[in-house]
């Protein structure tokens, strides 16, 4: 298979990756711009309380913000989930002409148990390791909201492709 007939079978995550990520940066901005002006409960220190002590104590509302645009974004149906569910309805048919769906039914599984895992280390602290780095590079708290973000825009792309392989049938 050629790479871009590759890019085809997986369009639709990629595009929602994209508008993950940028929801994920948008709604960063406006959670921060909120606290600081006093418009939200939480103060910029409520959102990351002594990050030195408990760098992994994001605010819960920003998780759920990115948990819950990540799912909004993998269930929107549109041309690119179109195309792609074309795409994987062809290639599982070329697949094994005998059983069509086989193809299309084992990436489904394996699409949205990938997409599952993501949501569920979305609202899981992040490892040891990343908040290190985070330390190293002078933002543990930046770490872990980087965390929660990068995990999302991981369910939103493999659940958008779940939702295409699931129109393919």
């Amino acid at each position: 298979m050629r790479t871009g007939s590759i890019i085809r079978l997986f369009q639709a995550g990629l595009v929602a990756a994209c508008a993950q990520l940028m929801a994920v940066a948008l709604a960063t901005l406006l959670v921060f711009l909120a606290a600081r002006s006093g418009l939200i409960a939480p103060t910029l220190a409520e959102i990351c309380p002594n990050a030195e002590a408990s760098p992994s104590s994001v605010s819960p509302m920003l998780t759920w913000v990115y948990l819950l645009t990540a799912i909004g974004i993998a269930l929107t149906s549109g041309r690119f989930v179109d195309f792609t569910a074309a795409h994987i309805r062809r290639a599982s048919r070329l697949m094994r002409p005998v059983e069509p769906d086989h193809a299309t039914k084992a990436l489904l599984v394996q699409l949205w148990l990938t997409a599952i895992g993501f949501a569920i280390l979305v609202l899981r602290p992040p490892p040891h390791l990343w908040i290190e780095a985070g330390r190293y590079f002078g933002g543990a708290c930046a770490a872990s909201i980087a965390w929660s973000a990068v995990m999302s825009i991981g369910l939103a792309c493999f659940g958008a492709n779940a939702h295409a392989a699931r129109k393919a049938f």
